[in-house]
């Protein structure tokens, strides 16, 4: 179906109208539109709406979710904005697939038959996330998918992203304010103090107790998951922006790039493909490794492993450096997992590894706060136009979330720049540049005492 342009218009011509109902309700006699910096109370705020604004109000909110919701990537949408054990029972229940074959919706009683689910009590699930734009209600109790709710065959990557995060995080979320709340946990920064470990009573760190394969199998399908979930967060922020944005060609030919922690090497299989020139070395953990390259690199990218342009090779980067003389050491969504002791046994690693004009070049978000204070040209992101909060707010807000993600499940953070230079500087590497990839961004380090003749000046 083509896009309703004039759908578009009318959206935008809601948006206009509410907006300038709401300031005329503001600014009627004497009054003005307050600044969400006051915090003086407003004569409107303890009144009764007036039935016009109440109208406005429910109109704006309606017609900016929708049209982000349609003018958006639709797996930009289902990652930032569904109601999560809503979503999770249409993941368990794999009802975008039940919809699959079903263009012109199936009845709520038939699609309950197929999962085994009260079809009274999936109708009002499903109504919910039709409310969200994911999934849609073509007549009363007759559901189908849309844009949105494909997204979530258990085929795509996001359905595996979207069991881990209405899962674990959603959980651990539940004990958040008790776990800083405790007077031993709330001020620490190690891994087993998350909330996530306050929910379940484990005592060991998220990721050590997936790794526990030997003593209960099922954990090996639950690290599974959560790399190929990884696949559909990378394709969800548009990390492969990364692979275009980033000079690779400029390496020469044949040269190293360590995909350090990489998972199954959802990166690295679109380098392969971008930059054929490439040597490609994929560490992490043991089973990864094997599932990387008995799964997923042959069925994937297997001319890569034909013409030996990768290398799978297992590491624990705690205790032992990565591969030596790589041109670039890539890191990414790998030091936002671990406090900062372990942040710097990894570096210090890797700083051991280097040779004369290696870099490293680690792919995180960077925290911007909302402030929009200047820094140094050479340390400055991109601030948004005024009067929008210089970090983008709302429009930026996956970082925040998964920031308060990362402190429930391993008690880790994302940084800011300065804070990722500094841990660079503390393992012996120096600053170098900072790059825009999209949704993302990358610091680019290199070994302190080869900065003169190795700095980039583009």
């Amino acid at each position: 179906m083509a896009p309703n342009l004039d759908r578009i218009s009318s959206l935008l011509n809601l948006i206009n109208e509410a907006a300038r109902t709401l300031e005329a309700g503001y600014t009627t006699g004497d009054g003005y539109v307050p600044s969400l910096d006051e915090t003086k109370a407003y004569p409107l705020d303890k009144q009764i709406s007036a039935p016009e604004m109440k109208e406005a109000v429910q109109v704006l909110e309606g017609a900016c979710a929708q049209l982000c919701a349609t003018l958006a990537r639709p797996n930009h949408t289902v990652v930032n904005a569904l109601e999560p054990s809503c979503l999770r029972a249409a993941l368990i229940f794999k009802i975008p697939d039940i919809l699959q074959d079903q263009p012109a919706g199936m009845h709520v009683v038939d699609i309950g038959q197929r999962c085994g689910v009260d079809p009274s009590k999936l109708a009002r699930i499903l109504r919910l996330l039709c409310a969200k734009h994911c999934f849609r209600e073509v007549h009363k109790d007759i559901f189908a998918n849309n844009r949105l709710s494909v997204q979530l065959l258990a085929s795509n990557p996001l359905h595996s992203l979207g069991l881990h995060m209405t899962g674990d995080t959603t959980a651990g979320a539940t004990k958040l304010a008790e776990t800083l709340a405790d007077p031993y946990w709330g001020p620490s920064s190690v891994p087993v103090h998350s909330a996530w470990n306050k929910f379940t009573g484990q005592p060991m760190a998220m990721f050590d107790y997936w790794a526990q394969v030997s003593q209960n199998p099922d954990m090996h399908a639950h690290g599974e998951r959560f790399g190929i979930g990884m696949i559909g967060w990378g394709t969800a922020v548009e990390a492969a922006v990364v692979v275009h944005a980033y000079p690779w060609n400029e390496l020469g030919p044949g040269a190293t790039v360590c995909d350090l922690g990489g998972g199954v090497g959802a990166m690295a299989i679109q380098l392969a493909r971008a930059h054929p020139g490439l040597q490609l070395k994929l560490q992490d953990l043991p089973d990864r490794m094997v599932q990387a390259e008995k799964v997923v690199w042959p069925a994937e990218c297997p001319e890569a492993m034909e013409q030996n342009r990768i290398e799978f090779r297992q590491i624990d980067f705690f205790i032992e450096p990565p591969i030596a003389g790589c041109d670039v050491y890539y890191l990414k969504n790998i030091l936002h997992a671990f406090p900062t002791s372990q942040c710097l046994a990894i570096l210090k690693g890797i700083r051991k590894s280097m040779k004369p004009g290696s870099r490293v070049l680690i792919h995180e978000y960077i925290l911007q706060t909302a402030d929009g204070s200047d820094q140094p040209a050479d340390r400055q992101l991109t601030k948004a136009p005024s009067p929008l909060l210089s970090n983008y707010g709302e429009g930026r807000i996956r970082q925040y979330y998964l920031d308060v993600s990362l402190m429930v499940l391993v008690n880790s953070q994302e940084r800011t720049l300065d804070e990722y230079i500094e841990l660079g500087e503390k393992a012996g590497l120096r600053f170098m540049k900072v790059w825009e990839f999209g949704d993302m961004s990358g610091v680019e380090m290199c070994a302190n005492e080869v900065y003169p003749v190795a700095a980039r000046t583009k």
